[in-house]
Order: structure tokens, then C-alpha cells, then sequence
């Protein structure tokens, strides 16, 4: 999980009727984490959920605190955002390439501090990582307004281009710094497969950045710089603008004024940009009182949601209409409103009922075959994961991993809002990978494991089952280290053997697979995760891995609660 440092004296000076005691008790109350408090540096370091990317910042955290302490209620305000009358243009050819841009100008009297600076660059990163999706799908660009000289222009220009990136005094070529600098190889994938680069660049011809691999030495952002242009940049139109939108009100809280920009794009026409229109969303009064076990009035919702920083409006119908503020990309459904009612009435205030009646009970034949492999597995040095069963169809091509190879037995979401969660998992693999993937800065080996639902088409209906994925990663792993982890597995859960016969499968190295048959009939399979996966997934270490299906050696074995026992 991120986390963020929060200055203790930041606190004192936004709460000085509140103790620093009282306030890392009122923090977790806003789905937060307290890691540490380092009282010798000043600082408290928060755990936060990636889906609140606005708690990514001090200010964001206190913005929150002061709705929940009832020091603030309702919307965030911004001060009217007046247009600049700066304008960036788009290039049509960047229409398979990148090409969304967004931006907004930023001014104030005074100069950026270190804090400051540090902050930013802190939410940027964040930002990048969680919904940007490392900068795939959206990146952020922070630059000294003062050293433009506008319209701008979004192009797709060749590799040949020179230019002074960020913290170089020598001139490099776009190629250059794809292969030849550490930030073009973290992120060169992103645009290598082309001959051009998307390349955004002021009416002077100076290079500005080149998304979303680096920025400008012109523009560089210092203690020195007043005023800011930012810029975000991507594929997916929605990702940039909450990204966007997130940063606004992030500058909002540093004191900054902001400006708008007039986005000429052949894609979307004349777009203003920032867009910070409210989210709004309707919920059944009724409705949330019955899954929170209260009876709150209508105002009292109004006042709960108004502490969570949202306002609400309440009809004759008996629906409250809640309207967030357009950084909350977590918010949804009604659903999300119920949440947003429950944090604002006080999450310590709800009061636990007793039953009326209590039936004691006993765990099933599933959680007791669960909890022993874990048991094995925790024993044998693993660590347990728990990913979403819902996944991207990206993650699944890039796995190499199909529902019998056929696109139209993948089961889809009918109304995904996020195209990282669009298909119900026909195996864990792709999962498991993915995982791998986001943890190659980490020690090796990685031995991880995980216990999930998997979902498949059969017999035109949807079938559930129990899986387990066991993978190792190292630079010396194989098939023969990971067969005797399933060797295990087998002789401490059920005290039998498993055979595995070789097997060819799209995403295991050819010859180092092979089935898992349990009494002779199939459960699953092992090997060597194939190259191409691995470079899918921008992995440089080797992996092995074997999937059984829990379900399926339930059934053949015949297990009950007497006879696993």
C-alpha cells in the first residue's frame, strides 16, 4: 500500500484545538493506516488505499480531516478557475498513439519551498503508478509556466529529435534517451514500438516533454518558480482528467490560482481544460438506512455526506442525490454513497446488536481444506495473496491465457466502468503474474500463493470454482523446484501422490509443462512460465507455477468434514 508523510506540524497548525493524540485516533476513520509516527523527524507516515489517489498528499489528508472533524463541510472550494488564454494544439497524428492531453496554469505570488516541491513530485509518482497504471493509460508533467511561450503544440515528432531533457546539460536525441538513460528503459515500452514519439512543444519549437517519458530542462520546476503549467497526458481520456482533476484541487490547497486552457484536439473538438464537475449519484434513503442499521433522517444523511466533503440534495421520492467532488474516482454506485454516509456518521458510533438467536456453527469442507494448504504452504516459505476476480483483458492477452482459447467464452462485465476491471478470471495465472510483475523491485526469490474463485462458461451457464495458483520466482528457478512444492502439497493435505504427464500449454516453455492428474483425472497444471509472458509483463527474472483446482480434488476425493480428518 502507498503512504504518504504527513507533517506533524502541518496538523498542529490546520487543528490547533485538537491533539496530536486526538488526531492519529480520528485518521483511521477515514480508511486510513497509521504506519509510524517518527516524532524525531516530524512527520506520521499514512498508509492509503490506491482507489483514494487524493489522500497521495498532505493536503489531501487534511482536506479530509477538516470534513470528519467538522472544520469544513461540504464541496472543496476552488476560486472561480478564469481562462488563461493559452491554448494547446493536437496534432492528428497521434491518433494511435497518445493521443489525450489535458492541462491547466497554475499562479501564485510565491515561490514553490522544498516541502512544496517535494510534495508534488511525491503525489506525481503516486499518481503514475496507481492510476496512471505506471503511465500507461495517463502521466502528469509539472513545469515553470514563466519559460513558455505559447500556443503549445502536441505532436508526433521522429526519434531523431533532439532536445535538453530533465537534469542533462548535453542534448539528446528522443532514441537516445529511450536506450541509453535508466528512465528510458523503465518506460521506453510504452512508445517503442513506434517510429515517432509523442512530443509536446511551446510556439518557440522547444521541447517541452515527451510523454510519458520525460520532461524539458527549459521548463524545469525549482524553488525558484511561481507559476506552473501541468500537463497530462495518455491513452484513456478519463484516467488523464481525473488525474487532472486531482492535481486541481491539490494546487487549490497550496494557494495557487487557477487558469484554464483551450484544447484544440481533432479527437474531442475545443475541450476547456481543467473539467471539475461534480460527480453525482443517486441513493434510496431507505435503503441505506436498512444496510447500516440506522434510522437516520434526511438531514442527517445530508450532514454525514457534507463531512466526507460531498453535498446532497433530497427529493420528494425519498432519494438522496449525493454530489462529490470530481476527484472522487472511487465513487460509483449508490452503493459508494451508503460508504460516504457511514464515514461521515461515524464508523465508532455504529453500535454492534446482539442476535436474537445464535446457532453455532462450523467451517465447511472447503474452509478446512484452505486453511491446511495455507498451513503447508505458509510452512514451505510462501506468502498468500488476494487479487480481484475481475481483471483486464490486457493482463489475460498478456498471460496468454484463455477460456479454451476462445474470446467468446471470456465472461464480461456489462456495464464496466474501468477497462482494468472488464472480464471475470478464468484462471489465476494472469493474476499471479501481474503481481510478479508490480513486485520486481522487491528481494528474490518471491514464493507467493494465492486461493481464488475462478469462472468459466459451461453448458451456457456460469460455473464458480475454487483454484490455487503456488508460484516461485528467481533467476534459477525451474520445473523440477516447483513439482516438488506440489509434491508437497499433496503428500501433507491428502497424503496422496499426483502424476504429471507432459503437456504443451500456450503460456508454459514448451517441454517444461505437463498435466496434474489426481487418481488419473486432470486438476491442473505446472511449468515454466514462457518468455514471452515474462516480456509481456516486463519481467527479467525467471518464474514457475502450478494451478490445481481445489473444487475438482474435492469432488474426486470425496472429502466431508469426517473424512478429511
Amino acid at each position: 500500500m502507498p503512504v504518504v508523510n504527513v507533517r506533524i506540524s502541518s496538523l498542529t497548525r490546520h487543528f490547533p484545538r485538537s491533539s496530536i493524540e486526538k488526531l492519529t485516533e480520528d485518521i483511521p476513520f477515514l480508511g486510513l493506516d497509521i504506519e509510524a509516527i517518527d516524532e524525531r523527524n516530524g512527520i506520521i507516515k499514512i498508509e492509503f488505499n490506491p482507489n483514494r489517489p487524493d489522500y497521495a498528499s498532505e493536503n489531501g489528508i487534511i482536506r479530509g480531516l477538516k470534513g470528519i472533524l467538522g472544520e469544513e463541510l461540504g464541496l472543496p472550494r476552488i476560486r472561480e478557475i478564469r481562462s488563461s488564454g493559452d491554448s494547446i494544439f493536437v496534432d492528428k497524428n497521434l491518433a494511435d498513439s497518445r493521443p489525450m492531453i489535458y492541462g491547466l496554469v497554475a499562479k501564485r505570488n510565491v515561490h514553490l519551498d522544498d516541502v512544496e516541491l517535494t510534495q508534488l513530485i511525491a503525489m506525481q509518482e503516486d499518481l503514475h503508478n496507481g492510476l496512471g497504471r505506471r503511465r500507461k493509460k495517463s502521466s502528469i508533467g509539472i513545469h515553470n509556466y514563466d519559460a513558455l511561450t505559447f500556443p503549445l503544440h502536441y505532436v508526433l515528432a521522429p526519434r531523431t529529435r533532439k532536445f535538453f531533457p530533465l537534469d542533462s546539460q548535453v542534448e539528446l536525441t528522443v532514441e537516445q534517451i529511450l536506450c541509453d538513460t535508466n528512465i528510458g528503459r523503465s518506460y521506453g515500452h510504452l512508445i517503442s514500438d513506434r517510429e515517432s514519439a509523442p512530443v509536446l512543444k511551446d510556439d518557440s519549437d522547444f521541447v517541452v516533454s515527451v510523454p510519458p517519458i520525460i520532461n524539458g530542462a527549459k521548463t524545469r520546476v525549482d524553488t525558484d518558480t511561481r507559476n506552473l503549467f501541468v500537463e497530462v497526458t495518455g491513452t484513456n481520456s478519463k484516467s488523464a482528467r481525473e488525474m487532472l482533476s486531482i492535481f486541481s484541487y491539490e494546487l487549490a490547497d497550496m494557494g495557487f490560482d487557477l487558469f484554464s486552457l483551450d484544447i484544440h484536439s481533432p479527437f474531442e473538438g475545443v475541450v476547456v481544460s481543467p473539467n471539475l464537475e461534480p460527480i453525482t449519484i443517486e441513493a434510496e434513503i431507505d435503503q441505506i438506512n436498512k444496510l447500516l442499521g440506522l434510522c437516520l433522517t434526511p438531514g442527517k444523511v445530508i450532514e454525514s455526506l457534507r463531512k466526507c466533503r460531498c453535498d446532497g440534495i433530497v427529493n420528494n421520492t425519498g432519494f438522496v442525490k449525493c454530489i462529490a467532488p470530481s476527484y472522487r474516482i472511487d465513487m460509483f454506485e449508490a452503493n459508494d454513497v451508503l460508504e460516504e454516509v457511514a464515514i461521515g456518521y461515524g464508523i465508532n458510533n455504529l453500535q454492534p446488536d446482539t442476535p436474537s438467536e445464535y446457532f453455532g456453527g462450523k467451517k465447511n469442507i472447503q474452509s478446512l481444506v484452505f486453511d491446511k494448504i495455507s498451513e503447508v504452504l505458509v510452512g514451505l516459505g510462501f506468502l498468500e495473496i488476494v487479487n480481484p476476480s475481475i481483471i483486464s483483458k490486457r493482463i489475460l492477452d498478456d498471460a496468454l491465457v484463455h477460456a479454451k482459447d476462445s474470446n467468446a467464452e471470456l465472461i464480461w462485465l456489462g456495464d464496466s466502468k474501468n477497462s482494468e476491471f472488464e472480464i471475470l478470471r478464468p484462471s489465476l495465472i494472469p493474476s499471479m503474474i501481474n503481481t510478479l510483475s508490480i513486485n520486481i523491485h522487491e528481494k528474490y526469490p518471491q514464493k507467493l500463493f494465492e486461493i481464488g474463485k475462478i469462472f468459466r462458461t459451461e453448458a451456457n451457464s456460469v460455473r464458480e470454482n475454487w483454484s490455487l495458483c503456488v508460484s516461485i520466482a528467481h533467476d534459477n528457478t525451474d520445473y523440477s523446484e516447483i513439482k516438488s512444492k506440489l509434491e508437497s502439497v499433496f503428500r501433507y493435505c491428502f497424503d496422496l501422490p499426483v502424476s504429471t504427464p507432459r503437456d504443451r500449454t500456450q503460456f508454459y516453455l514448451d517441454g517444461h509443462s505437463a498435466q496434474i492428474l489426481l487418481t488419473s483425472k486432470r486438476i491442473g497444471h505446472i511449468g515454466e512460465v514462457h518468455p514471452q509472458v515474462l516480456e509481456n509483463f516486463n519481467m527479467k527474472t525467471l518464474v514457475s507455477l502450478f494451478e490445481i483446482d481445489i473444487s475438482r480434488v474435492i469432488q474426486i476425493l470425496g472429502l466431508n468434514e469426517r473424512r478429511f480428518f
